[in-house]
């Protein structure tokens, strides 16, 4: 998954599109949004007032977490930055479906390690066919369902850059 963020005429205030006229190299901008963008994706895990929309609970009724092992709250990162845009993601293959919602493929589970699977109530089985499973989506990076950024983050972004941009033309 890699939500990319475009520095553009609609994004800028009228203020800060003038001050980043000013600016021949716009990288330096793009990374220190970038970094911003992860930093604030990492802390939405812990902190929920931070995630565009609120996760739905587990089917048990717990709180979702997406915490096993924490792996996929370490994972975002920016991937690449050029002139135009910055890339922010994460190198996790499930990040995207928890961060949009979606449905997993059927497949068929069998035993790893034993002949046969065995749950409370049910089996041996040599094999199980799963349906699929339909994920409810629970972002954390700071994206709406339509691409654009959360006003809470947006408004925070153009801080960040207006700090970095005057930071780079020395106002």
């Amino acid at each position: 998954m890699k939500p990319s963020l475009r520095v553009t005429r609609d994004t800028l205030s009228p203020s800060l599109r003038r001050m980043a006229a000013r600016v021949k190299d716009r990288r330096p901008i793009l990374k220190t949004m970038g970094e911003y963008t992860v930093q604030h994706a990492k802390r939405a895990f812990n902190e929920p007032g931070l995630r565009p929309l609120s996760w739905p609970a587990l089917h048990s009724g717990k709180p979702a977490t997406l915490r096993k092992n924490s792996v996929l709250a370490r994972s975002p990162r920016v991937v690449s930055v050029d002139d135009g845009k910055a890339v922010v993601g994460s190198d996790r293959k499930y990040s995207a479906i928890h961060q949009l919602g979606g449905k997993t493929a059927p497949r068929t589970i069998r035993p790893r390690k034993k002949k046969a699977l065995a749950w409370p109530g049910g089996g041996p089985v040599a094999k199980v066919e799963h349906p699929g499973s339909k994920i409810p989506a629970r972002p954390y990076f700071p994206f709406l369902p339509n691409g654009r950024p959360s006003p809470q983050f947006s408004r925070r972004l153009g801080e960040v850059a207006r700090k970095r941009i005057d930071k780079l033309i020395g106002a």
